[in-house]
């Protein structure tokens, strides 16, 4: 058995690294050397190429049996990742388990980029047919807020997703369930929702990280406005990435109190990690080096 894994220094990757790093039959898929160096010592194989490189992706996948399939959210993310999973399903790929999104319900939701992005590869997928797809569909990650730890230390969380109430997941947990689903002899397959133990809104996240710091932390509500967009494109992000997250982001705020996932309990046999684990054991680190 060969398990190639994509993404492996990614915020959900770098978790699923973690856990597979001793094991021999495991390929890493990265981009550069310095994705490589990143990576750190592994006792499988590195394999240095471009996903969108057609050659690289056909030497990427060559006996590869399992395969952790991920990829940003960019301009080509659907061709890159489609093309990466075709192509593994013509080599021989018997089990594909997917990062995707979890979808929105309710009134005023509007189809966003992000979310749809994860919905068309997963059909194109689907629709080949792959003996054994999973397909993870987590909440919003806790992770993410790692970048603010600065402005967090300095007691201050500045986020557009508005004032509704959602499950967020700590991206630790959806690396064990993606490793559960790969190494699994027979894998629960289908999707899998994942989230925190409760739904929370940023103001009561912001005082699960307070408590956890040991200093105040308010929530500051981000308007999805020009300055907004022009934040993000003075940041190199492209004006495609930026009507996605405008629009997912303006799903977070319509959608209110999000449902919760049962993907860790189901797949783990435990509970999910919570938002005072992930402020305790990351977050408080993050701030210590700011």
């Amino acid at each position: 058995m060969t398990i190639l894994v994509t993404t492996p220094n990614g915020t959900v990757g770098r978790f699923l690294t973690e856990v597979l790093r001793d094991r021999s039959d495991v390929r890493f898929f990265v981009r550069s050397e310095a994705g490589a160096k990143k990576l750190g010592e592994v006792r499988g194989e590195v394999f240095r190429g471009e996903v969108t490189d057609a050659a690289d992706v056909r030497a990427a996948v060559t006996g590869v049996d399992r395969l952790y399939l991920a990829h940003p959210f960019v301009d080509n993310q659907v061709d890159a990742e489609t093309n990466l999973g075709l192509a593994a399903i013509e080599a021989g790929t018997r089990r594909i388990v997917k990062l995707g999104a979890r979808a929105f319900s309710g009134k005023g939701i509007v189809p966003d980029a992000v979310t749809g992005a994860h919905d068309t590869i997963t059909e194109r997928l689907r629709r080949v047919g792959v003996p054994e797809l999973t397909v993870l569909r987590p909440d919003r990650f806790l992770q993410n807020f790692l970048p603010a730890a600065a402005s967090i230390a300095d007691g201050t969380l500045a986020d557009p997703a508005g004032p509704g109430a959602r499950g967020y997941v700590d991206t630790r947990d959806i690396a064990d369930v993606a490793a559960a689903e790969l190494l699994a002899e027979r894998p629960i397959g289908g999707d899998i929702e994942i989230s925190g133990p409760r739904a929370l809104t940023l103001q009561e996240l912001c005082a699960r990280f307070g408590a956890a710091l040991g200093r105040p932390v308010r929530y500051v509500d981000v308007p999805l406005d020009d300055a907004w967009r022009t934040a993000l494109a003075d940041r190199g992000v492209t004006p495609q990435v930026i009507d996605g997250l405008h629009d997912l982001y303006a799903n977070y705020r319509q959608e209110g109190v999000a449902g919760l996932g049962d993907g860790v309990p189901r797949v783990l046999g435990r509970p999910p990690r919570s938002a005072e684990d992930f402020a305790a054991e990351l977050l408080s680190t993050a701030v210590s080096g700011t």
